[in-house]
């Protein structure tokens, strides 16, 4: 599946900047950061406004931070609305989800500082219907919000995988400590997929 394709369907994710590798560069890094995420949740954007709108074929070190950072963000806000509308089982595991994915996402973004990578994300278009799918999730209720949660855990889960499956057989994530710590990070979302999977089995429909 091309990347244009795959970016398209991953709500909770990023688009990427072609010149992003140019644009993560020590003198870019001092350029002011450009509020495109009014609005949208877990957003880092330190690309400069005119490459806003170009959209990478290949992850680059930087973009893959922006990417993870931004699609933690959103799982997370997910989770916890399945805090408040659930219980049981699928509520221990959005709960379980909030606060693994919490120390995940610091430990991204501690990762991303320890080896000097600024992230860049110059464009939103993936997750421009997170709030579309947060507003869904909203109007539903008892069955209903169990099926559509966990079938968005899912898809999310499975979608951000294959982006780091992209990203590692690329060669364009060009750091060892970064290739091993996307393979760490796809090891804990398939096991979260995996355990939706299981739940949503039990629902059935």
């Amino acid at each position: 599946m091309s990347h244009s394709v795959k970016l398209r369907a991953v709500s909770v994710l990023v688009l990427f900047a072609a010149s992003s590798a140019a644009v993560a560069c020590g003198g870019d890094r001092k350029l002011p950061k450009v509020d495109t995420s009014a609005g949208k949740v877990g957003v880092i954007d330190s690309a400069p406004a005119s490459v806003a709108t170009t959209v990478a074929a290949v992850l680059t070190d930087e973009n893959v931070f922006a990417l993870l950072d931004t699609a933690y963000s959103a799982m997370i806000a997910t989770d916890q609305l399945a805090q408040r509308k659930s219980d049981g089982a699928v509520n221990q595991f959005a709960a379980k989800a909030v606060s693994e994915n919490a120390v995940t996402r610091s430990g991204i973004k501690s990762t991303a500082d320890r080896l000097n990578i600024a992230p860049v994300l110059p464009d939103r278009d993936v997750i421009r219907d997170q709030a579309k799918v947060m507003r869904d999730l909203e109007s539903k209720s008892g069955a209903d919000f169990t099926r559509a949660y966990l079938d968005r855990v899912i898809d999310t889960r499975k979608a951000l995988m294959d982006e780091i499956d992209d990203a590692l057989e690329s060669g364009d994530v060009r750091q060892e400590p970064v290739r091993k710590f996307l393979g760490d990070v796809r090891v804990s979302l398939d096991a979260e997929r995996k355990s939706a999977e299981d739940l949503r089995s039990k629902l059935g429909g």
